[in-house]
């Protein structure tokens, strides 16, 4: 027994030379600094007290220093308080005004040469619609094939309601209905063995051959109207007209060549046309005026004038006209392009690739009409390009005297575009009957022109020289057209972002210094403070951890 009990008191002294008793292992292995502290009870009040005294920031140091009465630090407590508040609100407010206007347009350059900017496309159309010739032909061939055997006369009568499928106005729908059947039976397209009332119209529209007596380009006299001309016949919303310069896409989807540029001003180096009004031709006047309409546009979009972007002008016969152009384009800088389209309110030119190689206000809004069309009247107008409708399967049928009720009755909401519904009291009937195209947003680059005209009497030429109504007796008859741009240089504005990343941090860090004294001093002495309480926080709980795995082994050893 006594033997034991020394073998006993021997283990225990050897593991006391080596150990001291109570000392966890995990203890042994750390230094005693770090144990001195691990072992102190973590006051997160001190640590803040300990920042609030070193940091670089305004006015924090006083809740820490200890010889501040409670009621002084109260009342630091409510200025850092009432600072904090304002700063905020500050700030905010500066946000909500600069995401609601991101981006600003200033004028650029004001010597922007001219020879940059494209030669507007230019659109004449006659405001007789239907050829006295033309519409004679037309009804001796319908006479022929009539079976109750009416004159000449009648049918004339008839073929002035194909007037009506211009303007969608009628007066006797059952005269209207009535021809309608006739055409239907006895004026059948080869193609299709069904009328057509754009084949009609084709043949019953003022040639170009015919107005167009002569054009020139830089003072350079050129063929209007021949192969690889510089003149083509294009299809607008007042019908068939002859065209210049339009480079958008046409019927059949085609791209034309690049657009003409002028790099000299003046009345004489612009374009002159010389026009024949064919007085004695009036059929069916869409006017009531005798001579011209003249439109004046993008060359890149369709001429639509509810689209905005066209500029008209009406032509009278005996006159030269002289119409000035001016023209202000507007850039978009790319970094436009990061913001949506709600917010910087426009399109770029290659965004929506479904209106063409490049985007045009008016191309969408022709395409969001003819969708309109289509939905309520089951038919698409024959001036409407097609090339604008929604890829279908199904075919398109062209609109005929039949169509004219329904035309007439969607006529004004056809002719008002919206692109924003905004509630106005008193107008909510004048929204729902608008056309709705959200999408129809301006273009962020384009080239905007303005036209000022002036017309003198045109008198007969008597001079030996160069005239461009050399050979004509009678100028009551005819009428000179003259389009140019009146100085060599012109306006061009930039749109671009408000402010840049750096722009905005520099704002904001302009108020969080003035209002809190603050800096990225301070923003890393706080991301330090918060660093070192989550070690500190987390080396503490592990140390109680690991104390408290040991602690079994250390009674057992007692």
């Amino acid at each position: 027994m006594i033997k034991a009990n020394a073998q006993k008191r021997r283990k225990l002294s050897t593991i006391s030379s080596g150990t001291a008793v109570g000392t966890p292992i995990a203890e042994r292995d750390e230094p005693p600094q770090t144990r001195g502290r691990l072992r102190e009870r973590y006051r997160f009040t001190e640590e803040l007290f300990q920042l609030f005294g070193s940091i670089t920031a305004h006015c924090y140091r006083q809740l820490a220093q200890k010889d501040r009465s409670v009621w002084e630090r109260l009342f630091w407590l409510l200025m850092l308080i009432l600072e904090a508040a304002t700063l905020v609100a500050i700030i905010i407010s500066a946000w909500g005004k600069f995401t609601a206007n991101p981006l600003i347009t200033t004028l650029h350059d004001t010597i922007y040469p001219i020879n940059l900017v494209p030669f507007p496309a230019i659109s004449l159309c006659n405001n007789n619609r239907i050829s006295r010739t033309a519409a004679l032909r037309y009804a001796r061939q319908l006479a022929e094939k009539d079976t109750e055997r009416h004159n000449v006369s009648y049918f004339l009568e008839q073929i002035v309601l194909l007037g009506k499928l211009y303007d969608f106005d009628y007066e006797n729908l059952h005269q209207m209905t009535k021809f309608q059947e006739f055409l239907d039976l006895n004026d059948v397209s080869n193609g299709t063995g069904m009328y057509n009332a754009l084949e009609t119209l084709t043949k019953l529209s003022p040639r170009c051959e015919d107005m167009l007596l002569r054009c020139f380009w830089k003072s350079i006299e050129l063929p209007c109207m021949l192969r690889n001309d510089m003149v083509e016949v294009r299809r607008t919303q007042y019908g068939f007209c002859c065209t210049f310069n339009f480079i958008g896409h046409n019927e059949d989807n085609e791209i034309h060549p690049p657009s003409y540029f002028l790099d000299v001003t003046g009345p004489e180096m612009g374009l002159v046309l010389l026009l024949n009004g064919s007085s004695n031709d009036y059929f069916y006047n869409l006017f009531n005026n005798i001579g011209f309409n003249l439109q004046i546009f993008n060359p890149s979009e369709v001429p639509d004038s509810t689209a905005g972007g066209v500029n008209e002008q009406f032509v009278h016969l005996g006159t030269e006209t002289f119409i000035r152009v001016d023209a202000i384009t507007i850039n978009s800088e790319p970094d436009v392009l990061r913001y949506s389209r709600q917010k910087r309110q426009c399109v770029f030119r290659n965004e929506l690739l479904k209106y063409g190689a490049n985007y045009g206000r008016s191309n969408c809004v022709a395409a969001c009409r003819l969708r309109s069309v289509l939905a309520l009247c089951e038919c698409v107008p024959f001036y409407m390009p097609t090339a604008a409708a929604t890829a279908s399967s199904k075919s398109i049928t062209t609109c005929n005297l039949q169509h004219i009720a329904c035309l007439n009755k969607y006529k004004i909401k056809w002719s008002t575009v919206i692109t924003d519904i905004v509630r106005i009291p008193g107008l909510e009937k004048e929204m729902e009957e608008s056309l709705y195209c959200p999408e129809c947003l301006p273009s962020c680059s384009a080239s905007k022109y303005q036209i000022t005209a002036s017309e003198l009497p045109l008198i007969r030429s008597r001079r030996n020289g160069f005239s461009i109504t050399a050979g004509i007796e009678n100028v009551a008859d005819v009428a000179v057209v003259r389009i140019f741009f009146g100085q060599p240089e012109t306006w061009m504005y930039k749109q671009n972002v408000a402010y840049y990343w750096f722009e905005i941090f520099s704002n904001f860090g302009g108020m969080f210094g003035i209002m809190a004294g603050m800096s990225l001093i301070t923003l890393m002495e706080v991301v330090y403070f918060v660093g070192r309480q989550l070690v500190l926080v987390f080396a503490t709980r592990s140390w109680s951890a690991r104390l408290r795995a040991h602690k079994p082994n250390l009674e057992l050893l007692q």
